[in-house]
């Protein structure tokens, strides 16, 4: 299980992270997922909350994202194609 206590850790041994959108009666949210270096992936979980990570804004996911890599000028935030839940281009390969 990868936390966010734990997240910096895991980048520095080879990570990647990825955000992941979600479709809600509210909107879209994007989850945090981590990618090992073989190149499974799993949801990051919250060390506060237990669950997973979760961002309700675009917004939220660059703030997040620049916090973590600050000399990154942006971040590609994904939204799901043809409106289906939680698919990126690459579940589709």
């Amino acid at each position: 299980m990868i936390t966010t206590d734990a997240l910096q850790l895991f980048l520095q041994r080879g990570g990647k992270i990825e955000y992941r959108p979600i479709h809600t009666p509210k909107g879209y949210n994007w989850e945090l997922w981590g990618v090992h270096p073989h190149g499974n992936a799993e949801p990051v979980v919250s060390s506060k909350t237990g669950e997973t990570r979760m961002f309700k804004s675009a917004d939220a996911v660059m703030a997040f994202h620049l916090r973590l890599y600050p000399d990154h000028d942006g971040v590609w935030i994904p939204a799901p194609k043809g409106g289906r839940s939680g698919k990126t281009s690459e579940d589709e390969e």
